[in-house]
């Protein structure tokens, strides 16, 4: 399966950052936020909270990551702007500093920049039952001169995962936050909008709810049901069963032998590798078996059924079908 390379933030932390002139005010409240199996933990909430500022000032602040999965997971950073009426990132420096190796370092405005996009800003992977900690090092330009005193700028910092997508998943609108396990089994439910749920590993039951979700299985012998909506699933790794229920659904197995039915829908079903077992259901649907010997029910429609590699048996059942298998039944094409 073709796939783009498209990075996705799921919010770990929100930490405002505040610069502005008079007194100075500097809060010193720890704070934590869980992600899957990611904990974010920094200094102080909001992480900087700096006034009465000037030319050749600099702070750092740490945040530390740890993973709890049994597996490694890519750490990754995006900078907000909310507020900066004075233009005060052109002015003032943000270095990323992971121990001795530095990560990020540019000027506020094109962190901003560099991080607005899809791919956000790639930090580091983080060993399995690791933690690390980033500094975050702010300079006000030694060089600027008066005309940036007294000036404000509010920024937010996401700290969180970055996970490949799919192509099809990169045509669905999705909400900012996504549902999001762990290293366990677990049940996830997605909201009535369009959901981005990500199981990792573990034998999970998800059910994406309403809206045109993006559902990636994980590891494991994963339970999905895609319910109302266009959806684009994948099972991935593991021997997982995978409904599409309502909706125009695009279905990919991955490894292990997968069960996959479209159900009410036009969809399109790829079994990929392993011995899968593919059920179109209603309505004209694709199926394509993908490696090993598969089996493709048509159901209801008219049906294309393409075996791949492997000693595939296609029933195109009711309706006009196409059929490419080496067993061949109901098949009109």
């Amino acid at each position: 399966m073709r796939k783009r390379v498209l990075f996705i933030f799921i919010l770990a932390a929100l930490v405002g950052l505040v610069f502005y002139g008079n007194r100075n005010v500097f809060k010193n409240i720890p704070t934590a936020y869980a992600i899957g199996d990611l904990t974010v933990l920094w200094e102080t909430d909001p992480l900087f909270n700096e006034t009465n500022i000037a030319p050749g000032f600099t702070k750092t602040k740490t945040v530390n990551v740890a993973n709890g999965a049994v597996s490694s997971r890519p750490v990754g950073v995006r900078g907000i702007l909310t507020s900066d009426p004075g233009n005060l990132a052109s002015v003032m420096d943000i270095e990323i500093k992971e121990g001795l190796t530095i990560r990020y370092s540019d000027t506020l405005a094109q962190f901003f920049t560099d991080s607005a996009g899809p791919n956000g800003i790639f930090l580091s992977d983080l060993s399995a039952g690791a933690n690390t900690d980033y500094d975050f090092i702010v300079t006000f330009d030694s060089s600027a001169g008066n005309l940036f005193q007294n000036q404000t700028i509010i920024f937010d910092l996401q700290i969180g995962l970055s996970i490949e997508l799919p192509d099809s998943c990169d045509q669905i609108d999705l909400l900012p936050n996504a549902i999001i396990g762990t290293s366990n089994a677990e049940t996830l439910t997605g909201t009535p909008g369009n959901d981005l749920i990500m199981g990792l590993e573990g034998a999970d039951k998800i059910n994406g709810n309403g809206g045109d979700d993006c559902i990636l299985g994980g590891d494991g012998a994963d339970s999905i049901n895609g319910n109302n909506g266009n959806d684009s699933i994948f099972g991935e790794d593991g021997a997982d069963s995978i409904n599409g229920n309502n909706g125009n659904d695009f279905i990919v197995g991955g490894k292990g032998a997968d069960s996959l039915k479209g159900q009410n829908g036009e969809d399109h079903l790829i079994g990929n590798e392993d011995a899968d077992s593919l059920d179109g259901g209603n309505q004209n649907d694709f199926l394509e078996g993908g490696d090993a010997a598969d089996t493709l029910r048509g159901g209801n429609g008219n049906d294309t059924l393409i075996g791949n590699s492997g000693i595939d048996s296609a029933n195109g059942n009711s309706g006009t079908d196409t059929c490419d298998a080496e067993s061949e039944t109901s098949c009109e094409i």
